[in-house]
């Protein structure tokens, strides 16, 4: 064993001694130093004898020196500086006598490793269930990290341990605290349906929360309450359909009654009757009274409808037998008017306007009111469609007039415009033969010019009266 490198505190006559710890993994360094002999002289300490010796003990962790007792010689005081210490000479009589082991350091770090091995222990054995107490082992884990750590090997494995269960530990706290969330959120979702009177879909999408509930984890020591408060919205709403179903046959049976009723009324009214309209509307009533009656349940409501529906097949076969008979006497008015149309069209498309074919126009509008009615729809088109035929004819008639006119507007105009410019040209040739005259000497020639002047102005004379004419007859137009 190399003792150079183990402290003796200073002391030529320590007695150093180094073994190995199993309990922490560490080794333990201990040094006797300090004894002096009677004269005060130095001397080699004896563990048996009452020498005045010092003790120092230390942990050797990672090459440093971690000191858990040191007890100072008597030349020093002989204080006890580190840990409580009893020697080993008076520890058998100790603890025979009743004394706990906390009175050498070393037991107390065996304690506190015993301790922390109990408690990871227990928080594993907690920890095997999938409903385990998170927040007991939060506990256990907490006591764990509040015992004083020498940070030995077998405390660095310990601590180890502790992190993996820590952490495990929180990953359930985590996924707990987000099963409670979503369970949380399917608790919001049954209290937002518990007032619904969908009872059909409401039903399913109730069983659809209880499956995904199912499907969620344990949320730790809330569940409970959590289960019994989403159960309770639940059921408010499964309270509330049977509650609902129970009403709902009551309201069968007076709607099965309604429609009795009804069913008697529509044989008396419609049994023989022959007025159409009338008996539709009161047939039309029953069937509004009928829609309002209510369920009597699927079966029930399929043969009471089969008994109220052959009343009325039955009247409506005689009205339709009737208003065959009738549709067989609008065909031949319909042909009629159909004739009335092709003709009137024929007229229009070829835009012959005299008196003749406009007093042919007129007649077919009071032949068209002799026919008589030819049935709504049947009668409503064709009427449209000599109307049609009639407007455009007229339409043609007035605007061919409009159209003769506007030319003979537009060519009065025209002819309007040529005379001014002729006026506005000759009084420029009367400017040019001014200056012409302006400009000669010779008589003759000054005669010939006045007198091309003076056909000038009575040119002009001429066309401004045609002009004026003309204009008036704009005016009148």
């Amino acid at each position: 064993m190399d003792y150079d490198k183990i402290p003796n505190l200073d002391d030529p006559y320590a007695k150093i001694r180094e073994r190995f710890h199993p309990q922490s993994g560490a080794n333990i360094i201990e040094v006797l130093y300090g004894a002096k002999n009677p004269d005060g002289t130095p001397k080699c300490p004896e563990e048996k004898d009452n020498d005045g010796h010092g003790h120092y003990l230390a942990l050797e962790i990672d090459g440093s020196y971690q000191t858990i007792m040191w007890r100072h010689p008597d030349s020093e005081g002989g204080y006890q500086e580190y840990g409580d210490y009893i020697e080993k000479s008076q520890m058998k009589d100790i603890y025979d006598n009743g004394a706990d082991r906390k009175h050498h350091p070393l037991w107390d770090l065996e304690e506190a490793i015993r301790e922390k091995k109990r408690l990871l222990n227990k928080a594993e054995q907690l920890m095997k269930t999938w409903d385990y107490d998170a927040e007991a082992v939060g506990g256990l884990l907490e006591k764990f990290s509040g015992i004083f750590d020498m940070n030995t090997p077998k405390e660095k494995d310990l601590k180890c341990q502790y992190c993996e269960l820590a952490e495990r530990n929180q990953r359930r706290i985590r996924e707990r605290e987000q099963n409670t969330e979503q369970k949380r959120r399917l608790i919001e979702q049954a209290k937002a349906l518990q007032g619904s009177e969908d009872w059909k879909n409401t039903s399913a999408r109730m069983k659809e929360l209880m499956e995904q509930w199912k499907a969620i984890g344990n949320a730790g020591s809330g569940d409970k309450s959590l289960w019994e408060e989403f159960q309770g919205a639940r059921q408010v709403f499964f309270d509330r359909q049977r509650r609902h179903y129970a009403r709902l046959e009551e309201l069968r049976a007076q709607s099965r009654s309604r429609k009795q009723e009804i069913i008697k009324e529509a044989g008396s009214v419609a049994q023989y009757s022959e007025d159409w309209k009338g008996t539709h509307e009161r047939l039309e009533d029953m069937l509004s009274r009928w829609k309002q009656a209510g369920s009597a349940g699927k079966a029930e409501d399929n043969r009471l409808w089969a008994e109220f529906q052959g009343i009325r097949n039955d009247f409506y076969a005689r009205r339709k037998a009737a208003e065959k008979k009738r549709e067989e006497e609008f065909v031949v008015r319909r042909q009629a008017k159909a004739a009335l149309v092709a003709q009137a069209q024929g007229y229009a498309g070829a835009r012959d306007y005299s008196a003749a074919a406009a007093e042919r126009m007129k007649g077919m509008s009071a032949e068209w009111k002799e026919i008589g009615f030819c049935g709504k729809d049947y009668d409503e088109q064709l009427w449209s469609a000599f109307r049609m035929a009639q407007d455009t004819y007229w339409n043609g008639k007035k605007a061919s007039g409009e159209e003769r006119h506007r030319q003979w507007i537009e060519k009065t105009r025209d002819a309007i415009w040529r005379r001014q410019e002729r006026i506005r040209n000759i009084r420029r040739n009367i400017d040019n033969l001014r200056d012409r005259l302006n400009t000669t000497s010779n008589y003759d020639k000054q005669n010939q010019i006045m007198d091309w002047i003076s056909q000038d102005e009575a040119q002009i004379r001429e066309l401004e009266g045609e002009i004026g004419r003309m204009e008036a007859e704009l005016g009148r137009g």
